[in-house]
C-alpha cells in the first residue's frame, strides 16, 4: 500500500475564499513517521462535500469524577478488542441500540454486569427467520422474485412510517403491544422490571430497539438494571442516588455520539468568513438536508433532518448523491472552461423548506415533550430526523430547480432562467399488488407451456 494512501489524515478547518472562489481544507496528519515530515497541509477544491455523517464524534457523558475511574473505561465507539472481559465487575452506561446489542453479549462473560438506564426505550423484535435452500435458489435464479421480496420490504418500511407520522396511530399500538408481551413472556422471572422498562412517551420518539435478547440478557442472574440517578464517578466505580457506591473494574460508555453539532469537530468558515457555529445558532438546518446557507460550493450527505426512524439511510444517501453530483458537475464543467461558478441555497426557499418541515415534525412522535433524543437540541428542535417517508424525500430530490439557488460566477450565464435538472430517482417500491402479479406470472406461465407443448408437437411430426 502507498504510503500516502496509508497516512492518518483528518480535515481539521475548511473556509470558503471568497476571492479564489475556493475551498482551503486543513489537514491534519498524524502516524508514526508521517509527521515528521509535515504535520498539516491544506487543500484546494472547488467544491467540497461533507460525507462525515450524523454519528461519528462519541459523546461522553456530563457526570462529575468521569475521569478520575482507575479502572478501564471505554466509549462503545472507541472499542478494545485487547480486553479481557471474563470475570470482571463491569457497567455500562446508557441502554439504548449500542448498549442492546452490547449487554447480551457482555453478560455472558461478566462476574456480574450492571446496566445504568436513564429512560427506557421501546423494544420490538427482530423478526429474522432462516432462508431454505429452496427460498434461496428461488431469489437466485427467478430476479422477479428477488426484485418482489426487495419491494415488499420497502413497502412494509415505508408503511412504519405511521408510528412517526401518528403516535396514535394502529401501528403505534402495535409497538406498545410487542414491547408489553416482550417484557411478560423474557423477564418473566424479574415482573419488577417491567414498569422500569415501559416508556411513558410515544413510540419513535426515541430509536425503536430492535432485539431479541436484550431482555433476556436483563434477566440473568449476574445482571442488574439500575434506574436511579448517577451522581458522580470515582476512582472505584459509580455512586448512585442515596449514597450507594457499586465497585467496577470495567465501566463502559454506550452515551452515543454528538449529534445535533452535525460537522464537528471541523471548524468551517463560508462567505465573508461566516463561520458555521453562527450560521446554525439555532439548530442546524439546510436546503433538502445537502445545502446550507452561505456555504458556497457546499453539500452534505446525511445532514440535518435527513436521520430516518423508520428505513434505511442508504435510501436517502442515494438520492443526495444524484443531487450533489448535478450541483459539483456544474461547478466543475466551468472550471474545465476556464471560468467559474458558485452555488450556493437562496435563503428564501431554505428558510419557506425549513419552516414547513417543522412544522411536519411538530406534529410526529419525535415531538413528543416527554423524550429527549439525540435527534433534537435541548430546546426541543428536531435537527436530526425526516419528516416523511423514503420516497417523499426521493421525489424532492427527483428535480434540481435551479431558481432554488443563488448562481454567480464568470459562468453564471450557462443556467437558464427557470432551468430544471430532471435526476429522477429509484423505484424500489411495488408498481402492481399481489394479485396482478399473480395473474401476470400465470399467464406468462401459460404462454410458455404453449411454446413448450407447440414445439413438443412439431418435434413429434419430424
Amino acid at each position: 500500500m502507498d504510503a500516502a494512501v496509508s497516512r492518518p489524515r483528518r480535515a481539521a478547518a475548511a473556509r470558503w475564499s471568497d476571492e479564489d472562489k475556493k475551498w482551503k481544507v486543513s489537514v491534519k496528519v498524524s502516524g508514526d513517521k508521517d509527521d515528521q515530515f509535515t504535520r498539516s497541509y491544506t487543500l484546494s477544491t472547488d467544491f467540497l462535500i461533507s460525507a462525515v455523517g450524523q454519528l461519528n464524534f462519541p459523546r461522553e457523558p456530563n457526570i462529575p469524577g468521569l475521569k478520575e475511574f482507575r479502572g478501564k473505561m471505554m466509549h462503545s465507539a472507541r472499542w478494545d478488542w485487547t480486553y479481557n472481559f471474563e470475570n470482571k465487575r463491569i457497567a455500562i452506561i446508557g441502554n439504548g441500540a449500542t448498549a442492546a446489542q452490547i449487554v447480551p453479549e457482555v453478560a455472558k462473560v461478566a462476574s456480574h454486569l450492571t446496566v445504568y438506564q436513564r429512560t427506557p426505550n421501546w423494544v420490538i423484535p427482530r423478526f429474522d427467520s432462516a432462508i431454505s435452500p429452496l427460498e434461496q435458489a428461488m431469489l437466485t435464479y427467478f430476479p422477479p422474485l428477488r426484485i418482489r421480496k426487495r419491494s415488499l420490504t420497502m413497502d412494509f418500511r415505508e408503511d412504519f412510517h405511521e408510528v412517526v407520522r401518528d403516535p396514535q396511530s394502529k401501528a403505534a399500538e402495535l409497538i406498545r403491544g410487542m414491547t408489553e408481551q416482550a417484557l411478560r413472556t423474557q423477564l418473566t422471572n424479574k415482573p419488577e422490571l417491567w414498569d422500569k422498562l415501559t416508556p411513558k412517551y410515544a413510540p419513535g420518539c426515541k430509536r425503536l430497539i430492535l432485539t431479541d435478547d436484550y431482555y433476556p440478557a436483563l434477566g440473568r442472574e449476574n445482571v442488574d438494571l439500575e434506574t436511579r440517578r448517577i451522581l458522580r464517578v470515582t476512582g472505584a466505580g459509580i455512586v448512585v442516588e442515596g449514597g450507594v457506591q457499586q465497585e467496577y473494574d470495567l465501566i463502559i460508555l454506550a452515551t452515543g455520539f454528538k449529534t445535533v453539532e452535525f460537522m464537528c469537530p471541523i471548524e468551517v468558515h463560508g462567505a465573508k468568513g461566516r463561520p458555521l457555529s453562527d450560521i446554525w445558532k439555532d439548530g442546524a438546518s439546510a436546503y433538502h438536508g445537502v445545502t446550507v446557507e452561505d456555504l458556497p460550493n457546499f453539500g452534505m450527505f446525511y445532514g440535518p433532518n435527513t436521520n430516518l426512524g423508520h428505513s434505511s439511510i442508504i435510501l436517502m444517501i442515494e438520492a443526495q448523491s444524484r443531487y450533489l453530483n448535478a450541483l459539483a458537475a456544474r461547478v466543475l464543467k466551468a472550471r474545465t472552461q476556464g471560468k467559474t461558478l458558485v452555488i450556493k441555497p437562496n435563503v428564501g426557499a431554505l428558510q419557506k423548506y425549513n419552516m414547513e418541515l417543522q412544522e411536519a415534525l411538530a406534529r410526529s412522535s419525535f415531538a413528543d415533550a416527554n423524550c429527549s433524543s439525540w435527534y433534537k437540541t435541548e430546546d426541543g428542535k428536531i435537527t436530526n430526523n425526516w419528516s416523511g417517508t423514503v420516497v417523499d424525500y426521493q421525489r424532492n430530490l427527483s428535480q434540481l430547480r435551479w431558481v432554488d439557488y443563488v448562481v454567480e460566477g464568470s459562468a453564471k450565464d450557462t443556467v437558464k432562467p427557470g432551468e430544471v435538472t430532471n435526476l429522477g430517482r429509484v423505484h424500489e417500491e411495488t408498481y402492481i399488488n399481489n394479485r396482478s402479479l399473480a395473474l401476470t406470472a400465470a399467464s406468462m406461465l401459460a404462454v410458455a407451456g404453449g411454446v413448450f407443448l407447440r414445439w413438443s408437437n412439431v418435434l413429434r411430426t419430424r
